[in-house]
């Protein structure tokens, strides 16, 4: 019987390395294709593993969320479609979105909004056609979209009411 062991945990799970020595820990994990491990498990109980869902950006938990499956649930929406485009693309970010992922979280069609002339600095497309913000579309969405969707704090309602 070993020693030591080591866990360490992955996406799939966690893997056990039992050794006695740091030389045969190294030789171990050298000999181990991780990547073989993940795909095998991956793909022989992809049906019964729970993933953790992704966790909203912060200070955004009240405004969407994600489902185990990955998907973002909109929990607030914004008062526009082209703000609600933003709003999903920025919940996913940095990971671009199809029109079709759009669609079926917000039953808007992206099309109509992205190409508009007062709104297609906010949005850009990938080579395989997906969505993603631009740097200004994310500062969009911060600055203007966001604000409309969380609850001020008291400090700034203060500041709001005292002006």
């Amino acid at each position: 019987m070993a020693k030591y062991e080591t866990r360490i945990k992955t996406k799939s799970g966690e893997i056990v390395v039992n050794f006695d020595s740091i030389d045969e820990l190294k030789s171990s994990i050298e000999a181990l294709d991780v990547n073989a491990v993940s795909d095998i498990v991956s793909k022989k109980f992809e049906s019964v593993i729970v993933k953790e869902p992704r966790q909203p950006k912060p200070g955004l938990e009240g405004v969407y969320r994600f489902t185990p499956e990955g998907k973002v649930e909109l929990l607030r929406t914004p008062p526009s479609a082209p703000m609600t485009i933003g709003l999903l693309l920025y919940a996913y970010d940095p990971e671009p979105v199809s029109s079709d992922e759009i669609f079926s979280s917000t039953g808007i069609t992206a099309g109509n909004f992205v190409s508009q002339t007062s709104y297609k600095k906010y949005f850009d497309r990938t080579t395989d056609a997906r969505l993603v913000l631009t740097h200004p579309g994310r500062l969009w969405v911060e600055t203007e979209v966001v604000t409309k969707l969380t609850p001020k704090t008291a400090t700034e309602k203060n500041e709001t009411s005292s002006k």
